[in-house]
């Protein structure tokens, strides 16, 4: 039997929706594409629950009509300046008789030390998304990856905890669930588009994830194979579109049509005398304008942000170099130039574009930066329901005696919190 799992971004500019299929050969293909406008958000923040309700069905409903498959349910992204995040450390005792004699360290051990990481004080109108485990310490050994089955007396845990407004969180599900289907779980943008675009070792070495969406750049900073720090600036490329109305004196429309055709970040890549002709507006002829020109309009712009995104993760990580790669995802990483541009400011050469893998279907459609998000919902999905799977199997060949249903809905709890 096929399982169907369908991805939601919901972003400031579009909602894109994609369903993906697994099959019994567990052979993963994107079955449905659906894309529209979202008029009902700002900076990555929904403002008018009707319009994103509407959105959202339309969107899904798109993609329903391209698979020939009935939705119920879905898997949101939230990111924006919403999302806040921290680092929190839990220890439990594993020892033996006496509290001194060692013992192998299991599962449950992982999961306890995890909980007691949870359990920081974090405000009232806020909620724990994901608590992302980084390291494992055993007695003295530091920067364990997999302590399952060592022996020792003290187990610690450092983790990266992420969260997100109370009430952002409900807004999404409230569009979800008036839109006429079931939100399962919620993920971090930036953390599910790792999920497409990054490689393993790009994770271990430590690399910087960077989402460019139309009204906010949300980071995600990777190190060891675990997030470091998560955070959103207030500006996108939305933003680019404002500057070149503002100087151009022409229809938003018109400059979000003109960027896209015709703009570059990077002056160098330009000839010298290459024109753009934009349309005039209220009666105006056309205008013509070189495209260097428009290209020093968008360039300063998406270089304040990158300032602005380097400057931010240096203030919150202290760190000033990282071994891997700085991963560029979003419509905006669609931008020509981009990659030259973001060399410059984060002053070295292992930039690229953050493109997801072929997956069948319209590979023409999602093979893009700006379906990172969407792609890795779908696969961090999977990722859970896989492990939850080997919970279940693991906790139905024990004895009948070891074993309750109430547990084993707890330890199903536990996942879903670790991973939603």
């Amino acid at each position: 039997m096929s399982d169907v799992i369908v991805g939601l971004d919901i972003g400031s500019n579009f909602i894109r929706t994609v369903i993906g299929e697994y099959t019994d050969t567990d052979t993963f293909q994107i079955i449905g594409l659906g894309k529209v406008l979202s008029p009902g958000l700002r900076n990555g923040t929904i403002v008018n629950i009707e319009s994103t309700m509407n959105a959202i069905k339309q969107s899904i409903e798109d993609a329903e009509m391209d698979s020939g498959c009935e939705v119920h349910s879905c898997v949101p992204a939230i990111g924006g300046i919403q999302i806040k995040s921290w680092d929190s450390n839990g220890m439990v005792q594993v020892a033996g008789s006496k509290g001194i004699t060692p013992r192998e360290i299991t599962e449950q051990d992982m999961a306890d030390a995890i909980e007691v990481a949870r359990s920081l004080p974090i405000p009232p109108d806020r909620q724990i998304l994901h608590v992302v485990p980084r390291y494992y310490s055993v007695d003295k050994q530091e920067q364990v990856k997999d302590p399952k089955d060592m022996l020792g007396v003290k187990l610690e845990v450092e983790t990266h905890v992420i969260t997100a407004s109370c009430t952002s969180v409900k807004n999404v599900q409230n569009c979800i669930g008036r839109a006429g289907y079931k939100a399962e779980g919620m993920m971090l943008k930036t953390l599910a588009a790792t999920k497409a675009v990054m490689t393993k070792d790009e994770l271990e070495l430590g690399s910087i994830l960077i989402d460019m969406g139309s009204g906010t750049t949300d980071v995600l900073v990777l190190l060891g194979g675990a997030p470091i720090c998560s955070l959103s600036i207030p500006v996108g490329s939305s933003f680019i579109t404002n500057d070149i109305v503002y100087v151009k004196g022409i229809a938003f429309d018109t400059a979000e049509n003109t960027k896209i055709k015709y703009g570059c970040c990077w002056e160098p890549l330009l000839d010298e005398d290459e024109e753009v002709v934009i349309p005039g507006i209220g009666g105006r002829g056309p205008e013509s304008i070189s495209r260097r020109e428009l290209c020093q309009i968008i360039q300063a712009r998406v270089e304040e942000i990158f300032n602005m995104v380097r400057v931010e993760i240096v203030r919150q990580t202290k760190l000033t170099q990282l071994s891997g790669n700085v991963v560029l995802t979003g419509g905006g990483a669609q931008l020509m130039g981009i990659v030259e541009l973001a060399q410059k400011v984060f002053k070295t050469t292992a930039v690229r574009i953050g493109t997801p893998g072929n997956f069948g279907g319209k590979t023409e459609v999602y093979r893009t930066p700006e379906y990172a998000t969407v792609i890795g919902l779908l696969l961090g999905s999977n990722e859970s329901r896989r492990r939850i799977d080997t919970k279940r199997n693991k906790q139905y060949n024990r004895s009948e005696d070891t074993k309750s249903k109430s547990s084993f809905l707890s330890q199903l709890g536990n996942i879903f919190k670790e991973f939603f």
